[in-house]
């Protein structure tokens, strides 16, 4: 029974494959990689039920079970010779199609005509009978059977057929990533004839070890579909480590459960419940085992995981921006040697419509690329901004011409781009060389680079204002990197042009700068995003959050339509990339000019007044709200709610600089008093009625402020 089980898990195991193997070559229609781990694991079911109806059932149905056993594994070799014969492409031409599926007859044939009978026992295990494929005297001196040369057909003639050709076609080609998956194939069909040797061993010894064939080949698939999914290229240290790995964490388990399985298999007889108890009290010693060993190898640095994403993110939370600019660029530059292995780097500037290279080093040749490039002006819409060269080797679709593209690549003498931008405006850009021993970028390359894209944000808006030295040479360091960066990125938004809407707003700060910020996001004519919000700390750490938070709210705009999961999301932002304790009080607010609505979500806004020109009255509307950054997942905790806007409405939310501010006398500004303010200037239009309310503010409390203040005044003007 517990052949039934194994196949059984196998096959089961290969369902789940297939989606994995789906997922990483999504782009790719007709996989046979899917095609073939189906056939697998038609071959590991229909072995278990063989098995199981050796039991139960008629003899003849395990015949028939077997024969198909039989048929479907010879299909999977056809299958994996012609994917060896053509790869890396998956096209076939139409004498390749006819040519396999005359030979896929003929082993249908086979099956059922030259094999005169299949059977499964304790004694003989997978057995297969077949008419003498010579006859007369020359059956005397090879006495094969048509099910031998079945066999040596689909496990050695085609398969070395077609590794052969495959090596002649990689031969032709110099992609050196190409060159390592044709070695990885070869070395696939020889681990497959290695365990199909062990296996034909162990059943001298315990005969329906036959029934476990499919192992030989799950291995030769899953080394293929490694093959086909990998975009790294191995040095002798990766393959050691590789190799070492393999021979504790896989080997050595597998052989202690190997020896027990015989050992232990004296129970089954009598006690198949006892043998099994054992056999997972085994493997379960095995795992833990080989768990313990991983955790060693992850200890040792050059067999450490190339997944080197936190410890890129602390190097560049630590980056100093106090330093001379030269020392900057260096830094960043180290950081990305030291966790990606770069081979050189080069950081280009926007110069009046050029990228232009900024601080190179003596040895390398400038570059210069104009941000009007067709190219870059369709990535700009479509907001890509991270590239890859492997990628578009593999045929990755990135929406735009494949060959202007590898232009570009050319033009820029790298193997991956990080476009700095902000909506379409092309700050910088940051041209990656090669790795070390030659590595390509790969998806997960992509997927940090990604994570980590408002780091490098904050880095191209600083490098595009240090370039300009007659804008920033007469100031200190300090004052340079915030009132001048971090002032253009909180006054940088989209300005409501519609007339139906007046929007103005103040921003001030205590200390120069703050987390404090307004936005304004055009979504279309009739279609506005407001964003109010306050992120926690003081200074420049906050100053660097807020940039942070507003450039990653239209990254997530460029791929969210809904408005309730652009809060949620910015709500996991904040959890999880921000440093620990980061929170964010503010308002998120949608305007749709089609019918006056006003849809919002507080997420802990102090105020947010509604002034109604019918009554003359000024009203709070808020209700509760949740701050954003503690909860895992917000989504339960916040409601959009709408607001119907008449001709005469104004809408004023606020950070808690208003309403918390204290005068000499120690006094709140109160909600009070700014609805009062809001009512005594109301006639102004919205600039100046923010202007206004501030002013109210500061001639209360009579001093310097002791916190930011940010107002943001929405009167509706007409229907």
């Amino acid at each position: 029974m517990v052949y039934v089980i194994l196949n059984a898990i196998i096959g089961g195991f290969l369902i789940w494959f297939s989606y994995y193997i789906d997922r990483k070559t999504g782009d790719q229609e007709h996989n046979p990689l899917v095609m073939m781990n189906l056939l697998l694991a038609i071959v590991c079911f229909g072995m278990a039920a063989a098995v199981l109806s050796s039991f139960y059932a008629p003899r003849r149905l395990t015949e028939f079970l077997g024969r198909i056993v039989l048929i479907v594994t010879g299909w999977y070799t056809l299958e994996f010779c012609t994917y060896c014969i053509f790869f890396p492409s998956y096209d076939r031409p139409v004498i390749a199609r006819v040519i396999k599926y005359a030979m896929l007859a003929g082993i249908v044939a086979l099956s059922f005509h030259f094999v005169t009978a299949v059977d499964i026992t304790p004694f003989l295990g997978f057995h297969v009978m077949a008419l003498p494929l010579f006859v007369g005297e020359l059956a005397r001196y090879l006495p094969f059977s048509w099910f031998d040369g079945f066999r040596f057909m689909i496990m050695f003639f085609l398969p070395i057929t077609s590794a052969i050709i495959m090596l002649l076609r990689a031969e032709t080609k110099e992609a050196r990533l190409e060159h390592q998956k044709v070695i990885l194939h070869v070395i696939g069909i020889v681990s497959c004839w290695i365990c199909l040797f062990l296996l034909q061993k162990a059943s001298g010894r315990v005969p329906p070890f036959t029934t476990l064939f499919p192992v030989a080949l799950l291995l030769l698939h899953a080394i293929t579909v490694h093959s086909a999914v990998q975009n790294m290229l191995y040095d002798k240290v990766s393959v050691l480590g590789v190799f070492l790995r393999f021979f504790f964490c896989f080997l050595i388990p597998a052989a202690i459960v190997g020896f027990l399985f015989p050992t232990l298999s004296t129970f089954e007889s009598g006690s198949p419940f006892m043998f099994l108890f054992f056999m997972l009290c085994a493997m379960a010693v095995a795992l833990t085992i080989s768990y313990q060993i991983s955790k060693i190898f992850a200890k040792i640095t050059v067999f450490r995981s190339a997944q080197y994403a936190n410890s890129f993110e602390k190097d560049l939370a630590k980056l100093d921006y106090s330093n001379d600019p030269d020392q900057i660029v260096k830094d960043m530059r180290e950081i990305f040697m030291r966790n990606i292995g770069l081979s050189k780097m080069q950081i280009l500037v926007d110069n009046q419509g050029t990228l232009e290279s900024s601080y190179d080093e003596e040895d390398m040749e400038s570059i210069r690329i104009q941000t009007d490039e067709k190219v870059l002006d369709s990535l700009m819409n479509q907001n890509r901004t991270i590239l890859l060269k492997s990628a578009i080797d593999n045929g990755y679709n990135y929406g735009v011409n494949r060959a202007d593209l590898q232009h570009l690549f050319d033009e820029a003498d790298c193997d991956a781009i990080v476009l700095l931008n902000e909506g379409r405006h092309l700050l910088g850009a940051l041209l990656l060389g090669e790795k070390s021993a030659g590595n390509i970028y790969t998806e997960y390359d992509q997927d940090v680079f990604m994570r980590l894209y408002s780091y490098f944000f904050v880095f191209g808006y600083y490098m595009k204002n240090i370039a300009n030295q007659s804008v920033v040479g007469t100031v200190n360091r300090e004052i340079r990197m915030s009132a001048q960066i971090i002032t253009s990125i909180q006054e940088n938004m989209d300005p409501i042009k519609n007339p139906k809407i007046d929007a103005g707003y103040v921003m001030m700060h205590a200390h120069n700068i703050g987390g404090e910020f307004v936005d304004l996001i055009r979504l279309s004519d009739t279609r506005h995003i407001f964003v109010l919000g306050d992120l926690s700390g003081k200074g420049i750490s906050a100053s660097m959050s807020m940039v942070i938070v507003k450039s990653i709210i239209r990254t997530f705009l460029a791929e969210t339509k809904d408005f309730k999961l652009l809060v949620e999301k910015v709500n996991q932002f904040i959890r999880f990339n921000l440093p620990k304790g980061t929170f964010f009080e503010g308002v998120f607010g949608l305007l749709d000019f089609n019918d006056n609505m006003m849809y919002y979500i507080n997420c802990g806004v102090p105020a947010l007044f509604v002034y109604t020109r019918a009554f003359n009255n000024v009203i709070e509307v808020q209700g509760d709200g949740r701050v954003l950054g503690f909860a895992k997942d917000i989504g339960s905790l916040i409601k959009v709610k709408k607001l119907q806007l008449n001709p005469g409405d104004i809408v004023v939310t606020c950070t808690d600089g208003l309403i918390d501010c204290q005068s000499l006398r120690g006094e709140r500004f109160g909600r009070d008093r700014a609805q009062k303010a809001i009512t005594e200037n109301a006639m102004y239009d919205a600039t100046k009625m923010a202007q206004f309310i501030f002013d109210s503010l500061t001639n209360f409390v009579s001093k310097g402020l002791d916190d930011d203040v940010s107002i943001l005044v929405l009167k509706c003007l007409s229907k």
